[in-house]
């Protein structure tokens, strides 16, 4: 879908020169004519002759776009009317128009919804402002009988170009100014932005897409990375369809000329710090330098901007967080956003939605921040939220595009603070096989989530179920700007493959989608442009359907499958040994700190809708180091097995003299029943009913068996671990 074009800054001087004309800023106009809102007669003098222009202060910018649609951002010096004029020819030769009024409220900054667009479409527009309420509407649309109003007002737009500025804003190398090109015959050429962004095709519209992605910009660390950014110049060269601003698009908790928030910081200081973080951003203090880049990449193509941890602080958790309304304020205010049907663009604090771009693309953009449950000890939390969850759910499920585009801030497949943690402390796994069971049951077809956030890049596929098929694909791209780490492997609990991991260096990623339909291609690329990696997947290669098993086993013959050791365990992972299991190889892992018991916790393909296992087993072979001072687990940690869904946590405890392994591997079966006694730890009734039982396997979100048996130094070994029905 890409074409060739100009930005608005590249423009020849006579482009510029004609539009100045075409607005009445210059002397000779055939396109636009300025009117006083409310004027009625040609007789009446001009109510906004002497106001002159006000200056917009950082750049332009579309987003949000659709087939129809777009938003079109900005932001006067002060209290201005904000006009646009756009058009898909770019030397204006068809205009339409829009305008709207800013004042404090919203830092002055503008949002206009852009409707009645044509779908694939190249479409370029100038934006500027002036101190009255005045509107624009095209000649062309007069008849004969008001030509004379016409001309008059015609008259009066070249009068108010010849008048000084009384707008009490910056003049041209302040704020906002110096950066325009145009004539210099009394117009005010850097009082007009410019800009240009395609529309997405029709739904039904056999439509290549290309898009790129990234985030995490400037200040973040003891040592920040700060501004240029080559890669938002380089991006911007690709010319991409659109961009994807993927969260951390200002470092709010990190030093930078425009301060820093704390969780000191006070409420009523915090607006301003936020609002200015985003103003350097796109103009950063001459002493730091000269340019971000960002402008110059919002000039050139529309933007999906999605929030992470730092437009707020560093990990908050929305409904805990006192900062949060007023850096969700501050993002609203400086993005271009419309994804609530019911509100004007910039006033909804809603920011998920989906855009679908042809027949083969649809993005989902979710909020992993703004309703999530703060990362305290709890066996299920949500990150989403019960709504938000429930129309991703929805969304994915009704989508018929070829493919799928989950654009997650925080990885889905890589340890973060967000969907998967190395345990089970903080992570929010039992969301994350939530919305991986319902890809696997719809299914959802040729799902591919683009992430950042962890400042690596990383490309995988994921098997939660271990039947030999992609569920998912995912790609991870960053910084853009802050300081990058080193690769860490990909979640285990999701049976991954990873094709590429690199680290320690400034990058971005692309998606590109055949007019086909039938692949779509990862890139990876540093910050000049230069490729680091690339993937081309096709539909076949993601197979989310799941056929009804009636066996699931770990036999750790190759690795360790994707297990964890949860609560007070050495390791995050268990150490996978290729020799001396019963037989081939094993997992194990050894404890030294003393405390409540810790466990061995089954990854995702033992999880999920289990029901038809009730009335079957769960078998395992263990051993230990050594069988003095041993003790009995409390059945409130866990027991010898925890089957847990939701709130509902089941305990079974192994009996008799052969109930603790020995040195030898000793096979231990739990029978999957109400019949076995499985004690209840979270209702009234002491042991589980059927109902009870059936209704934890039927959403089952943790199994863990238990590892330790002694006190004090230890070490166990697990092996085959088989549930059958």
């Amino acid at each position: 879908m890409t074409e060739s074009h100009s930005n608005g800054r590249g423009e020849p001087d006579d482009d510029r020169r004609a539009f100045l004309q075409t607005i009445g800023l210059a002397a000779t106009s055939t396109g636009l004519v300025g009117t006083a809102v409310g004027e009625t007669s040609a007789d009446e003098p001009n109510s906004n002759r002497g106001d002159g222009l006000v200056s917009l202060t950082h750049g332009v910018a579309a987003g949000d776009v659709t087939a129809t649609t777009a938003v079109v951002w900005a932001r006067a010096v002060n209290d201005a009317t904000i006009h646009v004029a756009y058009s898909r020819d770019r030397s204006f030769s068809g205009v339409n128009y829009d305008r709207t009024t800013v004042d404090d409220e919203t830092d002055y900054t503008g949002q206009l919804r852009l409707s009645g667009l044509e779908p694939g479409t190249r479409y370029h527009y100038h934006v500027w402002a002036t101190g009255a309420e005045t509107s624009y509407r095209p000649l062309s649309e007069r008849n004969d009988a008001d030509g004379a109003r016409g001309r008059s007002r015609n008259a009066t737009a070249a009068d108010r170009n010849e008048s000084t500025r009384n707008d009490g804003g910056p003049q041209n190398g302040s704020e906002g100014g110096g950066r325009g090109d145009g004539p210099t015959d009394g117009a005010v050429p850097d009082a007009v932005e410019s800009g240009t962004f395609l529309t997405a095709p029709a739904p039904d519209d056999e439509a290549g897409v290309s898009f790129a992605w990234s985030g995490d910009t400037w200040g973040y660390g003891d040592d920040p990375v700060e501004p240029p950014f080559p890669g938002l110049l380089t991006i911007a060269e690709r010319e991409p369809d659109f961009f994807l601003y993927h969260g951390d698009t200002i470092y709010a908790d990190a030093q930078t000329p425009a301060g820093k928030i704390t969780e000191d910081t006070p409420i009523d200081d915090a607006l301003e710090i936020y609002r200015e973080k985003y103003k350097e951003m796109r103009d950063p203090p001459a002493e730091i330098a000269e340019r971000t880049n960002l402008r110059e990449l919002l000039e050139t193509t529309s933007v999906y901007t999605v929030w992470d941890d730092h437009e707020v602080i560093n990990n908050f958790a929305g409904p805990i967080e006192p900062l949060m309304p007023e850096g969700r304020r501050a993002f609203r205010e400086y993005w271009p956003l419309d994804r609530d049907d019911g509100a004007d663009p910039g006033e909804s604090n809603r920011f998920y939605d989906s855009f679908r771009w042809g027949k083969h693309v649809e993005l989902f953009v979710i909020d992993t921040r703004q309703y999530r449950d703060p990362n305290v000890d709890l066996d299920s939390k949500t990150l989403l939220g019960e709504a938000q969850l429930e129309w991703l759910k929805g969304a994915l499920a009704d989508s018929d595009a070829t493919w799928k585009l989950l654009a997650s801030p925080a990885p889905l497949g890589y340890p973060s603070d967000s969907w998967a943690t190395p345990t089970d402390r903080t992570g929010y796994e039992a969301e994350l096989l939530e919305v991986i069971e319902h890809v696997q049951t719809e299914p959802v077809s040729n799902l591919v989530v683009v992430a950042g956030d962890v400042h690596k890049s990383v490309v995988g596929a994921f098997d939660p179920d271990d039947d030999g098929e992609f569920e998912f694909f995912e790609a991870i791209a960053g910084p853009l700007g802050a300081p990058a780490g080193e690769p860490d492997d990909l979640y285990p609990a999701l049976n991954p493959t990873e094709f590429f991991a690199k680290g320690e260096y400034a990058n971005f990623g692309t998606v590109e989608v055949d007019e086909s339909g039938e692949t779509l291609t990862i890139g990876i690329y540093d910050e000049y442009g230069t490729e680091a990696f690339r993937k081309t997947i096709h539909t076949d290669d993601i197979d989310a359907g799941t056929e009804p098993v009636t066996r699931v086993e770990s036999t750790f013959d190759e690795d360790a499958d994707g297990w964890l050791v949860s609560q007070n365990g050495g390791s995050n992972r268990p150490v996978y040994r290729e020799r001396d299991g019963n037989p081939g190889g094993h997992i194990s892992d050894e404890e030294n700190q003393g405390g409540v018991a810790w466990y061995y916790q089954a990854p995702f393909k033992f999880l999920g809708d289990r029901e038809a296992f009730y009335g079957g087993s769960l078998s395992f072979d263990l051993r230990q180091a050594r069988t003095d001072q041993q003790f009995d687990a409390e059945p409130v940690e866990g027991g010898d097995i925890l089957l847990a869904s939701g709130d509902k946590r089941l305990v079974y405890e192994f009996r008799g003299p052969d109930s603790n392994p020995g040195v030898e591997w000793t096979s231990f079966e739990a029978p999957l029943t109400a019949d076995a006694t499985w004690i209840d730890l979270t209702s009234r009734e002491p042991f589980a009913t059927e109902a009870r039982f059936r209704a934890v396997l039927a959403d089952l979100e943790v199994l863990r068996i238990r590892g330790e048996y002694r006190s004090g130094d230890d070490t166990s070994y697990l092996d085959n671990v088989v549930l059958s029905r």
